[in-house]
């Protein structure tokens, strides 16, 4: 990694890129944060977005199954905190602002509200920017490529990063509402997301379980299976 710690440009995100999918990372996503305010980025201009893919494997166990098994989420969960706080951490020794916000940062910090259940800027928000994908009326991050078949962490930094500005993606769901249906607890209502929706608007936090069924029976998740 000597070469990633040099001054920085575009062959060393490139660099970084490489190195990142060399431990496991399977998207890598670099977003602005320009048009977001200030409150909600800490000043930061620029993010990273790492993610890791769910095996088809799994995804097709979970569809198979009336339990919920969280072992391979949770781990690659656990993974992508571990890849975005190793980033962080070579942005940092180059003299780089940054915050990784893996699970134990953002709980540290008062980055996460327990009693809303939201995070100040949540990844998909930051997918989002990047052109990844869309939010899903399971108010999951949905892609044309793998669905919401993935974990993912990111990384606020000021480093000069080489960034895109894409499009908004608007919603991909069309007349699906297999999400809902699925719902165990009811916790999702139905409707499409659009710039103006929040959260309240898609699904009732209170009432979800994390059971994972949303994920792995949306109609874009079993695209990316088969």
């Amino acid at each position: 990694m000597d070469e990633i710690n040099m001054e920085w440009s575009k062959e060393k995100q490139h660099a970084l890129e490489l190195e990142l999918k060399s431990m496991g990372a399977d998207i890598i996503r670099f977003a602005d944060l320009s048009s977001l305010p200030e409150k909600v980025t800490s000043g930061f201009s620029k993010a990273i977005l790492i993610g890791i893919l769910l095996s088809k494997e799994y995804i097709l166990n979970l569809c198979e199954t009336s339990g919920t098994d969280s072992n391979e989420f949770g781990e690659k969960e656990h993974k992508a905190d571990e890849l975005a706080e190793w980033t962080a951490g070579c942005l940092q020794m180059r003299g780089y602002k940054v915050f990784a916000q893996s699970e134990e940062n953002i709980w540290q910090n008062g980055y996460f509200d327990t009693k809303t259940k939201s995070s100040v800027l949540p990844h998909k928000t930051i997918a989002l920017l990047a052109g990844l994908g869309w939010i899903g009326k399971n108010d999951l991050l949905v892609t044309q490529d793998y669905g919401c078949a993935f974990c993912m962490c990111t990384v606020l930094t000021d480093a000069p990063l080489d960034v895109e500005m894409p499009s908004l993606i608007n919603s991909r769901c069309g007349e699906c509402d297999i999400c809902k249906q699925i719902c165990p607890t009811n916790a999702i209502l139905g409707n499409d997301w659009s710039r103006d929706c929040n959260r309240d608007m898609l699904v009732d936090v209170y009432r979800c379980e994390t059971c994972l069924k949303c994920l792995v029976h949306c109609q874009w998740t079993a695209n990316y299976v088969k």
